[in-house]
């Protein structure tokens, strides 16, 4: 797996390979009572309520709850081509609700489904080197609900 910010261009690009077809990939990243199981970690946050208005323009949004607090994150559908195609905006509370952009392209490939995320609109290098950070981590998460190794 690998996350590369590209802070001139406020660019995050993030790969990974999921033993999981892309049907379940795509479900995992879209389906409301899927993504608390695997995105999140007791360690450092956990993923919760999440509303999902699943078409272009339907809106999205779910709580992070740490240690440190609660925030939100919201956004809207663009475009969603299942299973290949996953299009949408983020906007955090952290970061007040600045908008970015994150496009989902999911390829079969043998064993499983190759994600490769497109993360951009960012305009602080901070900003885009930690959303890299944080692709690590998530994609790490995804991969680990189809390896039985992640668990909440």
């Amino acid at each position: 797996m690998t996350a590369v910010a590209d802070v001139q261009a406020g660019v995050v690009r993030a790969t990974v390979e999921i033993a999981a077809p892309p049907e379940a990939v795509f479900r995992a990243l879209t389906d409301p009572a899927e993504l608390p199981r695997w995105w999140g970690s007791p360690d450092l946050y956990r993923t919760d309520d999440w509303k999902v208005d699943l078409r272009p323009g339907g809106k999205w949004s779910c709580q992070a709850r740490s240690p440190q607090g609660d925030s939100e994150v919201r956004g809207e559908y663009l475009a969603i081509e299942p299973p290949r195609l996953l299009e949408y905006t983020w906007e955090p509370a952290w970061e007040q609700y600045r908008q970015t952009i994150i496009r989902c392209m999911l390829e079969a490939i043998p064993g499983g489904t190759r994600v490769s995320v497109v993360h951009r609109g960012f305009t602080a290098g901070e900003s885009a080197t930690g959303h890299a950070e944080g692709w690590t981590r998530v994609l790490g998460w995804l991969a680990g609900r189809f390896a039985g190794t992640h668990t909440l």
